[in-house]
This record gives C-alpha cells, sequence and structure tokens, in this order.
C-alpha cells in the first residue's frame, strides 16, 4: 500500500512539473471578441446572413484558403464579401489573383472598419499596415477627413490676417486625444447613412445603422486608377461619403467605410438588410455565388497553430490521456520487485540458447536434411536396415500405415531439401511425428 502511495505522489509531482513548465497558462478573464464569419452566431457573427442567403436560395461558399482559390470557383458573376481588417494580412501573392478575379466580371465587397471601429478590428485584429492592404484590394487611397472642429479652424485661418502680420504657430498633438484612441467606449456610438441619390444598389434603401465600439475618424477616397468613383451615401451627421463604387474591368469595387453594418446585431435594423438584398441582387449573375472571406478573419482550412492549441477539443484530449496515465500507473500493473544482480543459467536456458543460435546459423534446407535423415534411421532400426539415413520409401509403401496424403506430402518436401529448397520446418517436423506414430 505504501509503494502505491509513494507512486501515485510521485505521479502527481511528474505532472504538477510537466504543467508548470510546458502547458501554456490561462489569461485573464475577459469578454470574448466575436469576429465576422460564418459559424459566428455571436453579435459580430455572419451566421444570420449567411441563412437568410441560403433561405432565399442564393447559393454561399465560406472562403476558407488565400484569394489564389478564387480561380477554382465560378468563373464570372459571383460577390466577394470581404471584412477588414484582417486578422491574417494580405499577402502580395493574393493581389494579382484577387483584382484579375474582379477583371473576369465579378464583384468585390469590402466591408472596412474605416469609420465605425470595430471590437474586433481593435487589439488582435489590428492591421499595421491596413491602408496599404486596402489600396491593393481596391486601388482606393485613403486620406483622413478634417473634423468638423478642424475645418472651422481653417475657416478662421483664411479670414485671418497674411501670414506676414502674424507668426504662425504650429500645432501640437493632443496626448489625451492619442491615449482616448485605445480607449473602448462604455456605449457604443451610433451611426447613420443616407443616400447621395438614386442608384440600383439604393433602391428602397433610406437609411443604414453603424456601430462603434472605440474613437474613429472619417476618411474620403481617391484613385489613380480608376477615373470614375461613385459616392453613394454619406454620414447624416459629418455629410462625409461612407459606400464608395468603382468599376475594375469588366468587374466592380464596393467599398463601405462601416464594417458592422450586415453583422448578427445590425443586419436587421434600419435598412441594412436592404442594402446587402440589393448588392447581390445587381452583383450576382445566373449561376453566381456570395463568397464570405472567412480565412482572413481567421476560420481557415489551412494550418494554423494558434487555432489548434486553442481548440479546446485537444485540451480534453490531453486530459483523458493524463487520466488513463494515472489508471495505468496506478492500476493493474503490478509494482516489479526489486532485480537481482545474479543470474544462474539452466538446463532449459542453455538448451533455448542453443537452439536459437544453430536455428540462426543453420540452413532450412540442411536442417530439414538432417530431419528426414533421424526419421528415416529410426525406421531403419525398426526393421533391422544399415543405420545410414537413406530413404525407405518402398517399405513405408508397403505398410500403408501411412495415409497417401501426407506420403505425397513427405516426398515433395524431401525433394525440396534435396535440392537445397527453403521449406517450413514446423510443418515438416509435425508431418514426421505424425508419420512416426503411425509406422513406430
Amino acid at each position: 500500500m505504501k509503494d502505491r502511495l509513494l507512486t501515485f505522489a510521485l505521479a502527481l509531482g511528474a505532472f504538477a512539473l510537466f504543467y508548470t513548465l510546458l502547458m501554456p497558462k490561462p489569461a485573464m478573464p475577459q469578454e470574448r471578441v466575436t469576429r465576422p464569419i460564418t459559424t459566428e452566431q455571436g453579435p459580430n457573427g455572419y451566421l444570420a446572413m449567411t441563412r437568410w442567403l441560403e433561405a432565399e436560395g442564393v447559393k454561399t461558399v465560406s472562403l476558407r484558403e488565400r484569394y489564389g482559390r478564387l480561380r477554382e470557383l465560378t468563373a464570372t458573376g459571383n460577390l466577394l464579401i470581404s471584412t477588414t481588417p484582417h486578422l491574417h494580412p494580405l499577402r502580395a501573392s493574393e493581389v494579382v489573383p484577387l483584382r484579375d478575379w474582379i477583371s473576369a466580371g465579378n464583384t468585390l465587397l469590402v466591408v472596412a472598419g474605416l469609420s465605425d471601429t470595430p471590437d474586433w478590428s481593435m487589439g488582435e485584429g489590428s492591421d499595421a499596415q491596413f491602408m496599404d492592404h486596402m489600396h491593393s484590394m481596391t486601388g482606393l487611397n485613403f486620406v483622413q477627413a478634417p473634423p468638423a472642429d478642424a475645418a472651422q479652424a481653417d475657416d478662421k485661418v483664411a479670414s485671418a490676417p497674411a501670414p506676414d502680420q502674424q507668426k504662425k504657430k504650429p500645432r501640437q498633438p493632443n496626448p489625451i486625444r492619442a491615449a482616448a484612441a485605445v480607449q473602448k467606449f462604455d456605449a457604443p456610438l451610433r451611426f447613420e447613412a443616407v443616400p447621395n441619390g438614386s442608384h440600383p444598389l439604393l433602391e428602397a434603401v433610406k437609411s443604414i445603422t453603424a456601430l462603434c465600439e472605440y474613437p474613429t475618424l472619417t476618411w474620403r477616397a481617391t484613385s489613380d486608377e480608376a477615373d470614375l468613383i461613385l459616392e453613394l451615401m454619406r454620414n447624416a451627421q459629418s455629410e462625409e461619403p461612407t459606400l464608395w463604387l468603382l468599376r475594375h474591368g469588366k468587374g466592380q469595387i464596393i467599398v463601405s467605410a462601416y464594417g458592422s453594418i450586415f453583422t448578427n446585431k445590425l443586419l436587421g435594423k434600419t435598412d441594412n438588410a436592404r442594402l446587402l438584398a440589393n448588392i447581390v441582387k445587381w452583383s450576382r449573375r445566373s449561376g453566381g455565388e456570395v463568397i464570405i472571406d472567412d480565412a482572413h478573419q481567421g476560420l481557415v482550412a489551412f494550418y494554423d497553430a494558434q487555432a489548434f492549441f486553442g481548440d479546446s477539443r485537444l485540451h480534453r484530449s490531453l486530459w483523458w490521456l493524463v487520466g488513463l496515465w494515472l489508471v495505468f500507473v496506478l492500476g493493474p500493473q503490478r509494482l516489479r520487485a526489486a532485480a537481482s544482480g545474479w543470474h544462474p543459467v539452466d538446463v532449459t536456458s542453455f538448451v533455448r540458447a542453443s537452439g536459437g543460435f544453430m536455428a540462426r546459423v543453420l540452413r532450412p534446407s540442411v536442417a530439414g536434411q538432417q530431419l528426414f535423415a533421424n526419421f528415416f534411421n529410426d525406421v531403419r532400426r525398426r526393421v533391422g536396415l544399415p543405420v545410414n539415413g537413406a530413404p525407405v520409401w518402398d517399405w513405408m509403401n508397403a505398410n500403408r500405415a501411412l495415409p497417401a496424403a501426407d506420403m505425397d506430402k513427405l516426398r515433395e518436401l524431401h525433394g525440396k531439401v534435396l535440392h537445397g529448397r527453403r521449406v517450413d520446418l514446423p510443418v515438416l517436423q509435425t508431418l514426421l511425428v505424425q508419420a512416426r506414430g503411425a509406422l513406430l
């Protein structure tokens, strides 16, 4: 009993040491931030959008690979919905396949967290090259629109005395405003966007709603690639554009400055769903698909080490293995006694060792010849013939005590060993024992 208690204590100590050194430690408990992917039913997910489109007979595809996979999908008439900033940022190798796919006659809808700064875009979802990646995807250059107070200040400067009459004081950065840029609001801000005019994408759309969890900015879009950029919607308060449309080859690109408008929490608000329905109807052709970019938001089909080690199924499996290991250590396994340093060799062990040595160095055909010689000598002694190991097939046939099948098999095996061919020694030994019993 003491041995088992000691084993149990040592096992627990070994597990504690393993856990301390190798297992990742749980982080401080915090609210889970959901991401815009098709399988997410939380507030920021796209599960409601996916189920709604499928219920309307629109085929949806969850893209869990990089954009190079677009070449394998339907050639034209598709809509790709990509939400930015990406958790897995855009690679340079993806830009050309994406642009070629759009030029072939497809539509890219970029739902960008530019002017609403969703909670999933901060922290882990922060993309240091966000604007560069937006330009690579859309060909648009985004510049910050001056806030209302800055515009008023510019008007005052325009009406002020000339520069030679007063010395202009350089603007200093506001550290309070910079610190506030990473502080989450107690309650999210609500933005409303309204149409700038009539367009098929804006049919029956009076306004859309977005929510902002962090301080944000407003943006204006320019392009050195497209000749015309349509500003379809604007912020109802600031009058700054929030929805852009431009052509690219045979396809088109739609960019929303709000990244929250099609999430589970806002799809049913104001005319958000109507805007999505118009985009799908206008951009999708017969047989086309709505492709939702899940890969760049973390839902990938390729290997993701972070997702693998964060999977609860892996943790449960490890706990089961630990439990089975403890059962094995403390269960039916008999504890071994202390081994003795002296091991006398008995006759049986000597014979077994000698037989094993002979079996490893003696060829099967030679061993078979000796077995046959021993058998024939036993028969010769019984009938009074010279003991020289020669075959006695004639006497065995005349005796007729051995079945004909066994006799034929013995003749066949005897012919093999005489010609140095390999035989199954256990089968041969069994036949010879049976023959001895029948003849002798």
